[in-house]
């Protein structure tokens, strides 16, 4: 009766000594064999202790199948047995199991016959696992019929089994992602990740030969596979010993200390965590490429002898050809491109710049040629500089994907944009793609416009240098050259001004419409703005940054045609004043045209007109000095609000709305501030809940009260916003603080941009110190991007007049404040 707990005691002391061996992070394929081995001979000695009857056994399938098992993995066992009395099989895989659960281990199981294993193997995971059966003890026999059973059912058709793996993976991707390009990936389920490689050793079991001698898999893909197996077991372990968890997705928090223990260490243009993710990306894509081009192998053995390809020029047209036909390359073809050996920075000519453009109007197909080129170790030899890009992370809180993800990802939405696609529903776009007449530079351009993102600074001036330096191999021409160089250099010239700035300044949209110089420029600027945010993703091309970037798109156009716009703007105005009197119609005619000489005209030109007339019950009203008005509205977005703030201008209203707002539960995406003629704020926000996906209304009645408490001095925010912060999550973008003071951008104001992780009460912060140092906010800009806030202030002294004296020292004040 003792051989149970005895057996389970030294496994798992054997696991803990194991498990500080070594290091989290260096639980390889021998730690994980090892692990497998002491499991084997604990359930063992369970078998025998248990006194199974004849007919029985018990197996080993899956992973622990094949012999790996790692710190927190599930122990995947098989009872078998040839027809027994079913109680007496119950009994023994209870005397199995229940030793091993109640010591805390994660087992799972089945109880069958070998015909119930056949019949079980119409499930694909169910199937497979069993190819990797494996006897632990009892009746040999029958772990040999399964095993024959189950090759039978994978061999009838290799074919329908490569097809039903691809699928597999297909569903996986979709709903993992990518191993090989997201900033969070799941290390398991994800292209490119453990199942994947693991489908790569199953085609083997249904060909039944070494894939080599299929023609299947080449001699370096094989040890391309033994070293992405490794990085995996020892990436896996180091998450489960890490988290002491069975967890697979390896998520932000945890990357800085699996980056640690597997030895990773920050070097000159690359951190130690980008270092890890960029050897998992490595190897992850490699797992990924050859899981494909295994499957096309098998189902291209009977398929037509392509004529290899002996130049660089011929690989691209090669490639061109298949994209253009809507065929991904096929896996002979990358095998002869491999073969062919182009590690030299190719020389570029005129066959070689035609082909590439083939493939760059290629669309999707174009894109994953490159890729292709890309994953053979073959694109920066005909891209300088690609190298340095090729699966870096990029740390900021917009992108997801890997930094020549997004550039692939980017040619191929400007394709579809060139293609029309979505233009029904976007008539900027639409007017865009008129103007420009070759489409290659903007290609081109998208492709290029983030290759400075390469750790050697920003990347903006970074990547004008390198592209210079490829259009230069490339050969290109003016103007095609000028147009490439010009986009890379002010890519984000558009989305930045239409987010951070004052779009009601005509300096500013003069400013702009200075670079940018001609409507053709201005339409691939902002073709090249949208295709980077619809590869960004969701937060990058919102209706807000939409509805600005169009805005301002306008305004420069307008004065690029006519060199002007004061004439422009003022008609402009007139048609708004006079359709906000429209929607006003049953108000009071003079209350109507108090309110419209009082709001400034940035209000009146921006705001929505459904909201004017909500807004104006609020606003209309005489305010008086000890007046606080706050009402809200549903936001814009699902599970957002609007909150308007009526009162009298004074020196920290500001701060006291964003640290009520922050105390009350609500996290600010944006906010518009404005000030009538008569000195009144009105102060637009667009919050969400920090813990409620809708906000209950006892938080908005919380809000007001602390709202009017703090105007009239009888409370302080400073201790309730930081006693609070302590329930708010830590950021979890690791994002450092900047701040930029800007006099020359505007002539009544000074700029102030402050970039920071978004935490509780980050506006309170910011406008604290502006109030505390007598600077009045004229104009704010705020926008919150999936955990990194983008804030932009117009300030004054509280005189009137842009700041003068000791900038410096508000820099200062404002990163110790945000720095704390």
């Amino acid at each position: 009766m003792g051989a149970a707990p005895d057996a389970v005691g030294r496994l798992r002391a054997e696991m803990l000594s194991l498990e500080r061996a070594y290091s989290p992070g260096h639980h390889g394929v021998w730690a994980a064999r090892r692990r497998a081995e002491r499991v084997d001979a604990a359930i063992v000695t369970l078998f025998e202790g248990a006194g199974a009857p004849s007919g029985t056994a018990i197996a080993a399938v899956g992973g622990y199948g094949r012999g790996l098992l790692l710190p927190r993995s599930d122990i995947d066992l098989l009872v078998l047995h040839g027809g027994s009395d079913p109680d007496v099989v119950a009994r023994l895989a209870d005397a199995l199991l229940y030793p091993l659960w109640n010591g805390g281990l994660e087992v799972g199981h089945a109880v069958r016959t070998p015909q119930e294993c056949e019949a079980a193997a119409g499930r694909l995971d169910v199937g497979a696992a069993m190819l990797d059966i494996r006897l632990l003890a009892g009746d040999g026999n029958l772990v040999s019929d399964v095993a024959a059973r189950i090759e039978g059912w994978a061999r009838r058709d290799p074919r329908a089994f490569a097809k039903a793996l691809r699928d597999d993976a297909a569903r996986r991707a979709e709903r993992f992602g990518s191993t090989a390009h997201l900033l969070e990936p799941d290390l398991k389920e994800g292209a490119g990740g453990w199942r994947d490689l693991y489908s790569i050793w199953l085609l083997e079991s249904a060909v039944g030969m070494p894939l080599e001698e299929a023609g299947l898999l080449r001699g370096r893909e094989r040890e391309a596979l033994a070293a992405a197996e490794e990085f995996l077991v020892r990436a896996r372990s180091a998450l489960h010993l890490e988290t002491g968890k069975r967890g697979e997705r390896l998520v932000l928090d945890h990357q800085p200390a699996i980056a640690r223990v597997m030895g990773f260490e920050d070097e000159p243009r690359l951190i130690a965590i980008d270092g890890l993710m960029r050897a998992l990306f490595e190897h992850a894509r490699e797992v990924e490429f050859v899981f494909r081009a295994a499957i096309e192998r098998l189902r291209e053995v009977e398929a037509s002898p392509i004529t290899p390809p002996t130049t660089p020029a011929g690989v691209l047209e090669a490639l061109a050809a298949e994209a253009e036909a809507g065929r991904e390359p096929s896996a002979a073809l990358l095998d002869s491109v491999d073969d062919l050996g182009i590690h030299d920075e190719v020389v570029w000519d005129a066959d070689v710049r035609a082909a590439f453009s083939r493939l760059l109007r290629a669309g999707d197909r174009g894109a994953a040629s490159l890729e292709a080129l890309d994953r053979l170790g073959i694109l920066a030899a005909f891209l300088p500089g690609w190298a340095d890009v090729r699966c870096r992370p990029q740390r900021d809180p917009y992108h997801h994907l890997t930094v020549d993800a997004h550039l692939t990802g980017s040619l191929r939405a400007m394709g579809r944009l060139l293609a029309g696609e979505g233009a029904s529903d976007d008539p900027v776009q639409a007017e865009a793609v008129g103007q420009v007449s070759d489409h290659d530079p903007l290609l081109l351009g998208a492709l290029l416009h983030d290759i400075g993102k390469n750790g050697e600074g920003g990347h903006v001036p970074v990547g004008a240098a390198v592209v210079a330096s490829i259009l230069d191999r490339m050969g290109v021409e003016p103007p095609a050259r000028d147009l490439v160089r010009f986009l890379v250099e002010r890519h984000l010239l558009v989305p930045d001004t239409a987010t951070r700035r004052d779009l009601s300044d005509e300096n500013l949209v003069l400013d702009v419409a200075a670079v940018v110089r001609s409507p053709d420029r201005l339409a691939a600027l902002y073709l090249l703005a949208k295709a980077d945010a619809e590869a960004t993703g969701p937060a990058a091309w919102t209706s807000w940054r939409r509805t600005l970037i169009h805005e301002l798109v306008a305004k420069v156009e307008h004065v690029l045609e006519r060199g002007e716009m004061g004439t422009e703007i003022a008609e402009q105005l007139a048609d708004r004043i006079d359709r906000i009197r429209g929607i006003l119609e049953d108000e009071p005619e003079e209350e109507v045209e108090r309110f419209l000489r009082r709001m400034p005209r940035a209000y009146l030109l921006a705001a929505d007109l459904d909201r004017i007339a909500r807004h104006h019950a609020t606003i209309a009203p005489p305010v008086g000095a000890k007046d606080v008005r706050a009402v809200h509205f549903d936001g814009t977005r699902p599970g957002t609000y609007e909150v308007l703030v009526v009162a009298r201008d004074r020196a920290g209203l500001l701060s006291w709305i964003a640290g009520s707002l922050a105390l009350a539960g609500m996290s600010i995406l944006t906010a518009n501030v404005f000030t009538t003629d008569d000195g009144v704020a009105a102060d637009l926000f667009e919050v969400v809940g920090v813990w409620e996906p809708e906000v209950p209304e006892r938080r908005w009645r919380e809000f007001r009260g602390m709202l009017r408490r703090a105007v009239d001095g009888s409370i302080s925010l400073e201790r309730r916003v930081d006693e609070k912060r302590r329930w708010y999550p830590a950021p979890r973008v690791p994002t450092p603080v900047t701040v930029t003071v800007d006099n020359e951008a505007s002539d009544f104001s000074t700029v102030i941009e402050v970039g920071a992780p978004d935490r509780l009460g980050l506006l309170y912060d910011i406008t604290r110190t502006f109030a505390e140092l007598g600077i009045d906010v004229h104009l704010a800009k705020v926008a919150t991007y999936e955990g990194r806030v983008i804030d932009s202030f117009y300030v004054r002294d509280t005189l009137g007049p842009k700041l003068s004296d000791d900038l410096d020292t508000l820099e200062k004040a404002l990163r110790r404040r945000l720095e704390s």
